[in-house]
């Protein structure tokens, strides 16, 4: 007989030896307790609240004990004398040694002069190591650092002047903990002649220097004060960073924030423990008071915030040992510093709700922790200023990742630059020497013009010779010979001849341009560059592909900047490109893209004039991306388009006719209204009934009225919400006729949205995307935004503009209203 299954069975299915980030956690916290506990327990905790009350600083001789124990070298670099224990086991030890103290100040300061060490040594002088690395392990010396004026980093008032051999330094450091009895300073300052950061070590015997008490509402025995610094001389070996000490400062306060709010956790969870404690013997109405539910919601708040916060900065610790980390900041311990300091203003109010007066006593620890903790919050940043850093890195980041998408996908689109050079360059010599090809067109002469164009933007004005002409049409023979076995699943073992040696200059870069996306295509028809999303080998990402073959499209693809290697061999592509190749709109219109782009180039080379509707820009396979910025971006910015789709028997009009793929996304992305499908009848193919892919009508079913037949198009009967006609591949005065038929369908109120092919700023790629849209067989404006504008304008629509475009993706829509 089968056994049950329980649910844990079920849903627990990890490996039980598999160590998780909190067991690691908890062994270093025993490790802490085991080996710390009892020193903060016998000489931290001891006479504190005295010392706190009577504002005096931490007796020094408690850092020289912590050195006996190891506990400054547990961090530090094992080659310099620690124990070379990471920040993740660091962080935990402080947490743990904020718990058990009842000066939340302690750990902070023994943090602070550990990483004073961290900065020395990674100096590299040898002068400063010897002079003060020991001392500061063992314990002898405190150093503090001193970066902050409020004030921009290069706006700094403290400065530094060269004179002779000496450094000359003058100025004010506020708010420096431990500054009342530290020996030595690491302080940040500008220098007068380069404006640039520099950074010195400053010892408080050093003359001129004088550390102020700065009297404050808690942190008493902190230490808190100023350093003022008046005409100091200092010798040149005192300068820990000769340049840039602001990226060294940022490296500081990157891990100083993860540690600072390890501070705070554990004091956070050291009140909440025993704020609980204090609690237990209390009655109310003959009741312990923790059996009051108002009382146990209370303190489920504060464990609430207790393991949000907990859980933040075990993550940002963790994070410290990834080796991709940014050195100069990192979100995790921005969000866990402001996240621990949010978690105990919040916890420190609720206590003060429990403990009633007592929270307003000075002998008790509770009104101390809210003081102390307001003071902690303003170290290594504001509140304020940490969320304006995160919001400033949020848009930069965003920023920064639209860019490295639209660069990788303008690296396609540069291949495709030089595909169509190389194609017009065959099709004007062919034009020249055998006098056929492009008089093969209706209009030789607008063809010729693009052409013409193109190898005036490619720069190959010049006459080709014919020796160059016959290995150009060779290379593209070999080409679309490779490109057609690839679509009909007989891909080769191995990749025909390249452009390699065959030609010189100008000539010789586009064709590797070209030969790029040939390999493009091949890599994605084949599944090849979605392998590549993720680090794969030669083996893995070949997947039914011969080895050979594999390895020269890796080799192109990565000449052409598409993927790159990593020291371990694996393969990835741009990270830009990972949005093209998930799924999705924006992975259809790339495919959509580079199928166009092969297919017009054999046409040219045929000399047979049009690509058919689903090939035209802004049709077929770019259909679902054009959609959904319908609907996610213009949606609420055109004027009551929503209200006119909810009128009585509106409909959505499509003269796409692409098969019904632009009216079946249509239909997905407003599934509440009718979608009205024009299908003019073409020559040579039968009249659509409805569209007949299968998955289509899944998605749409029942909502798509056809309209097929030779004159179809938009009737002033059809009460248009919304008419939508690309403009790709018609002739401008069908174009004309189109706009103005779809504007006498639209009800008042409706609107026009005209998807129209937008031509990159690139010469190169404005006139290839001029003959593309020659070889379709539409209309080649030379101003097409200001042409499509005037169309729409003398056809009786009015707020006329041009409301979202894609320059990665090439296209645009325009828009116009009926009054």
């Amino acid at each position: 007989m089968t056994p049950r299954a329980h649910a844990a069975d079920v849903m627990n299915r990890g490996d039980l030896a598999h160590a998780t980030l909190d067991d690691e956690v908890e062994r270093v916290r025993l490790e802490a307790r085991h080996r710390f506990g009892g020193f903060v327990l016998d000489h931290v905790n001891p006479g504190s609240y005295f010392l706190n009350h009577g504002r005096q600083a931490l007796d020094k001789r408690l850092f020289e004990q912590a050195g006996d124990l190891g506990l400054l070298r547990f961090s530090l670099p094992a080659e310099a004398g620690g124990e070379g224990r990471d920040k993740l086991a660091w962080g935990v030890v402080v947490e743990e040694l904020a718990r058990l103290s009842r000066d939340p100040g302690f750990a902070v300061l023994l943090d602070i002069t550990v990483e004073i060490t961290e900065l020395l040594l990674s100096s590299g002088s040898p002068e400063l190591i010897d002079a003060y690395v020991p001392d500061l392990m063992a314990g002898r010396r405190f150093g503090v650092q001193g970066a902050y004026e409020n004030r921009d980093p290069y706006d700094y008032r403290s400065t530094a002047r060269l004179d002779g051999e000496e450094w000359v330094l003058n100025g004010a450091k506020r708010f420096l903990a431990g500054a009342r009895f530290a020996d030595l300073f690491i302080l940040f300052v500008r220098d007068e002649a380069s404006n640039d950061m520099l950074a010195f070590a400053v010892e408080t015997d050093d003359p001129g220097v004088r550390a102020v008490h700065m009297d404050t509402m808690g942190l008493h025995t902190m230490g808190l004060g100023q350093v003022v610094l008046h005409d100091v001389r200092l010798p040149a070996w005192r300068l820990v960073w000769r340049a840039d000490a602001l990226s060294e400062l940022n490296t500081y306060a990157r891990i100083r924030r993860t540690m600072s709010a390890c501070g705070v956790l554990g004091a956070l969870d050291g009140v909440v423990d025993a704020c609980v404690e204090s609690l237990t013997p209390r009655r109310r109405g003959g009741r312990p008071v923790l059996d009051y539910t108002n009382v146990e919601r209370t303190v489920g708040e504060m464990r609430m915030l207790l393991q949000s916060a907990r859980a933040g900065i075990h993550r940002a610790l963790d994070g410290t040992r990834s080796p991709g980390r940014d050195p100069h900041f990192d979100e995790f311990a921005t969000v866990a510093k402001h996240q621990a300091a949010e978690a105990a203003l919040s916890v420190g109010r609720l206590v003060m709700g429990l403990q009633g007066g007592e929270a307003y006593m000075s002998a008790f620890p509770w009104e101390r922790f809210m003081r102390d903790i307001l003071g902690l919050i303003s170290g290594q940043g504001s509140q304020e200023t940490l969320l304006i850093q995160l919001g400033q890195r949020a848009i930069v980041g965003l920023e920064g990742r639209r860019a490295r998408e639209e660069a990788a996908e303008r690296s396609v689109a540069r291949c495709a630059d030089a595909w169509w050079a190389l194609h017009a360059v065959e099709r004007r010599g062919a034009g020249a020497g055998a006098g056929a090809g492009a008089e093969r067109f209706a209009d030789a002469g607008r063809f010729a013009e693009a052409v013409r164009e193109v190898t005036a933007a490619a720069r190959l004005d010049d006459d080709v010779t014919a020796e160059e002409l016959g290995a150009v049409a060779a290379l593209l023979d070999r080409a679309h010979a490779l490109l057609t076995a690839v679509r009909s699943g007989q891909a080769p073992d191995a990749l025909p001849p390249g452009p390699e040696g065959l030609f010189e200059g100008r000539l010789a870069e586009l064709a590797d341009g070209a030969w790029a996306l040939v390999a493009c295509a091949v890599a994605h028809e084949t599944g090849l560059l979605n392998r590549l999303v993720r680090p794969a080998t030669t083996k893995e990402a070949a997947e039914g592909l011969s080895e050979d073959l594999t390895i020269g499209l890796l080799r192109i693809l990565t000449d052409a900047a598409l993927i790159h290697g990593d020291d371990t061999g694996r393969h990835t592509v741009e990270p830009g490109l990972e949005r093209v190749l998930i799924g999705g709109p924006r992975a259809a219109a790339f495919a959509a893209r580079l199928r166009r782009t092969v297919i017009a180039g054999a046409r040219l080379r045929a000399g047979t004039r049009g690509l058919g509707r689903t090939l035209v820009p802004g049709c077929g396979g770019e259909a679902a991306v054009l959609a959904d910025a319908l609907v996610d971006s213009l949606l609420g910015r055109l004027e009551g388009l929503p209200w006119t789709l909810d009128a009585p028997g509106a409909r959505i009009g499509c003269a796409a006719a692409d098969g019904g793929r632009t009216a079946a996304q249509l239909a997905r992305h407003v599934p509440s209204v009718p979608v009205l499908a024009l299908e003019p009848e073409q020559r040579g193919v039968p009249p659509v009934v409805r569209p007949r892919d299968p998955a289509r009508e899944r998605e749409a079913p029942d909502r798509i009225q056809v309209r097929a037949g030779e004159r179809a198009g938009f009737a002033p009967d059809d009460r248009l919400a919304l008419a939508w006609l690309p403009a790709g591949g018609r002739t401008a005065e069908g174009l004309r006729r189109a706009v103005a038929d779809a504007t006498g369908a639209l009800l008042p109120g409706g609107w026009l949205v005209v998807p129209c092919p937008l031509p990159p700023k690139r010469p190169l790629g404005a006139a290839a995307v001029r003959l593309e849209l020659a070889v379709a067989g539409g209309a080649v404006p030379s101003e097409p935004s200001a042409d499509m504008e005037e169309t729409l304008r003398t056809a009786g629509l009015a707020q006329v503009h041009t409301p979202w475009q894609d320059a990665a993706l090439g296209l645009r829509l325009v828009v116009g209203r009926r009054p």
